[in-house]
């Protein structure tokens, strides 16, 4: 029986209207992409419940109680992980409170510089830039202390659900004083909380142990930078490297846009099945790569430097090899996802979902999208 060979086909370029036609629609979908929080902000509270709990009954009474909370309940080792999004007063009081520490940043550098030409003018009183860069440093003092002074009852407000006035008292002329106070405040607030949310959540569902971790907004949103970057720097290490190993442009542009869109198609198939971007799925992401460059590199490397037989059938049999490949992975990550989905682990599930749905990707992107751009290229310079 004889092979069929797709890149014999004489419109066989027409291929890689499939990979593109998957970066569009998920392009489409990824504005919708769900972050846990780890991301975003927020809590995750771990608990032993005494009994069995009704997880949607449970996560519709958090909701009820704890306005804003849009819980998030799954199964874990020993217990029940519960995420809810960060209370948004709270959120805006450390916002304001980093903000603060701004204005104190500007207060002590203007202060710094105003004793330096206060102590240059005692020694040449006639020195007229000494005189205006004097004044001016002293605007900077008396415009951060104002500024700090106008924050502190807006901060004051955002807190005052978790509490008393009583404690939030402050010198508005110091500003190490309302900064203290700001912190205090906001410390106590956290601590209030997460009193609050734990007393709602015993009421409901008794447990005998409990670990509450919680991320800032800005923390998340530092962690998430920072994400980015990495998965950046990666690209640019992997296109140097084929730079190096081809020494040609146009094979290191189909492997960057081989491993490119598999990421792609994995961030958009997150948003359509609901799978949250986090420290776990962003990992998951770190791992894809890797095995999108594997199959990338193992087209491009048959077809450009072997020499048995002719560049179509290297291709196709390379093809065969691969397949072979990435559905033995697809076969190990279905199990996983399946097996993390019915046991409710979130961490495996997200990362299962993630691989599983960038290896699927990866039969179309390398076999229709990088291969086809490699053997063309080959092609036409043979």
């Amino acid at each position: 029986m004889r092979n069929w060979n797709i890149y014999e086909y004489k419109h066989y370029k027409m291929f890689v209207i499939i990979p593109i036609a998957l970066l569009l629609i998920s392009l489409y979908f990824i504005p919708s992409i769900h972050y846990d929080t780890s991301l975003r902000g927020g809590a995750t509270i771990t608990i032993v419940p005494n009994g069995t709990v009704n997880i949607r009954a449970l996560t519709s009474y958090i909701d009820s109680n704890i306005p804003g909370a849009e819980a998030s309940i799954s199964k874990s080792p020993g217990g029940l992980s519960i995420e809810i999004v960060a209370n948004s007063s709270i959120s805006a009081g450390e916002q304001d409170l980093i903000t603060l520490l701004g204005y104190q940043s500007n207060y002590s550098t203007a202060s710094v510089a105003a004793a330096a030409f206060s102590n240059e003018l005692s020694s040449n009183p006639s020195n007229s830039t000494a005189k205006a860069a004097l004044a001016a440093a002293n605007a900077n003092v008396s415009r951060s202390i104002a500024s700090m002074s106008a924050l502190m009852p807006k901060i004051s407000s955002e807190l005052a659900p978790f509490i008393s006035k009583g404690n939030f008292t402050y010198n508005t002329s110091s500003p190490s004083s309302m900064v203290a106070a700001a912190s205090s405040a906001l410390s106590a607030a956290q601590s209030s909380y997460q009193g609050i949310v734990l007393g709602k959540i015993r009421s409901f569902v008794p447990f005998s142990s409990y670990s509450y971790d919680s991320v800032t907004p800005t923390l998340g949103k530092f962690f998430l930078s920072d994400m980015v970057s990495i998965i950046i720097t990666a690209f640019i290490l992997v296109a140097i490297a084929v730079l190096i190993v081809f020494r040609s442009f146009v094979p290191a542009l189909a492997v960057v846009f081989g491993a490119a869109n598999d990421i792609i198609v994995a961030l958009g198939a997150m948003a359509i099945f609901n799978i949250p971007l986090g420290v776990a799925s962003v990992g998951g992401l770190l791992m894809l790569i890797g095995y999108a460059i594997d199959t990338d590199m193992l087209s491009s490397v048959r077809i450009l430097k072997r020499g048995e037989g002719t560049p179509i059938t290297r291709a196709f049999g390379t093809m065969k090899t691969g397949l072979t490949m990435t559905s033995s992975a697809i076969i190990v990550f279905g199990l996983l996802f399946i097996i993390s989905y019915l046991s409710f682990i979130p961490t495996y599930y997200e990362i299962a979902g993630v691989v599983l749905a960038g290896l699927v990707a990866d039969i179309f992107t390398t076999w229709f999208g990088n291969t086809v751009m490699v053997l063309t290229y080959k092609l036409r310079k043979g």
